[in-house]
């Protein structure tokens, strides 16, 4: 089901990461991180009210991922769920471990199209990240839209403005270098030594930001790689997200502002919309067990009708009341 990165001896990857109520997004996300190249999967899960939990079991079951119930302690959702990872035999035996979110589809823009074959090309680097390109809301209103890369195709400029940062996401070759990973990046070990650190299209980070960099300023590699954030998604959507809660904090809340900040579509950029056709096969594929297309479509309803529960309650109509007061005064 993986596209071939058409590298001998490219290197395995793993992608680690934590869901809540994502059942709607699920498969088109595995698919696209399949078609990339992607072979192994360790997804956390706490406590979901939609059928997120049931279709992980069954992709479980499929062999395509593995499926964990996390316990969280007080770090939060987000960064328990990356400690109990440190355990998982799927994680130590990688080449490459990547800590990606299901709103973060990774677009890749040169080579063979994959990402070992892209860490291939950066047989050097110690770890490789891959810079945040926003996609904002662009008017969608409910949660019935083609899958995400395709619905959203509007992001803020390629080009950011004088000294503006943008926060990354980090593959890390499993080298010793790392003493653990992190939600943007790992941790150095004491005797890491030297180390290489690179965006996509091969620019070195400077040795003395190493130690917490977590965004970059001026160039983002984006030539040879993005990393696609839809952190809004529909309208609908959107609200079933501040329902659920952020996955880093326990008493944080979502706030208009947040809305503002990721509501960018300054730009079009289809590239990923008009390549997603193998993913959309693969989807295809595993959606021929029964269990698992059962769980997902039962899952679009739930989102579906969580959405206009939301957006027609009274905290939502404020909620959006709220969101074009505050961009009159802002």
């Amino acid at each position: 089901m993986t596209q071939d990165s058409g590298q001998p001896g490219a290197p395995n990857v793993v992608v680690v990461t934590t869901m809540k109520d994502e059942g709607a997004y699920i498969l088109d996300w595995i698919s696209h991180y399949k078609s990339i190249g992607v072979s192994d999967f360790v997804i956390f899960t706490n406590e979901c009210s939609d059928p997120t939990d049931h279709i992980l079991r069954c992709l479980h079951r499929m062999g395509v991922i593995e499926h964990r119930f996390s316990r969280v302690v007080r770090r939060g959702p987000h960064k328990s769920a990356l400690m109990w990872a440190e355990y998982e035999p799927k994680v130590n035996n990688a080449d490459w471990v990547l800590v990606v979110d299901v709103d973060e589809y990774l677009q890749i823009n040169s080579g063979d199209g994959t990402l070992p074959g892209l860490l291939a090309e950066r047989a050097d680097a110690d770890a490789v990240s891959f810079v945040w390109r926003i996609f904002g809301n662009a008017g969608v209103g409910t949660v019935d839209h083609p899958p995400v890369p395709q619905a959203f195709v509007l992001a803020e400029p390629a080009v950011g403005l004088p000294d503006e940062h943008r926060f990354f996401k980090t593959a890390f070759r499993k080298n010793g270098k790392f003493t653990r990973m992190g939600v943007h990046r790992p941790f150095l070990a004491e005797s890491a030594g030297e180390v290489n650190w690179q965006l996509a299209d091969g620019t070195r980070l400077p040795e003395d930001e190493l130690e917490g960099a977590l965004y970059v300023r001026g160039g983002y590699g984006y030539s040879a790689a993005q990393l696609n954030h839809y952190a809004l998604r529909s309208r609908d959507g959107f609200l079933n997200k501040k329902a659920r809660g952020r996955a880093n904090h326990f008493t944080s809340s979502i706030e208009p502002s947040y809305w503002h900040k990721f509501d960018k579509n300054e730009e079009e950029d289809r590239r990923l919309a008009d390549n997603f056709s193998a993913a959309l096969q693969i989807k295809e594929d595993l959606l021929q067990d029964a269990s698992l297309r059962e769980y997902h479509e039962m899952a679009l309803v739930w989102h579906r009708r969580k959405g206009r529960k939301a957006r027609i309650s009274k905290d939502g109509q404020e909620f959006l009341k709220s969101l074009g007061d505050t961009r009159k005064t802002a």
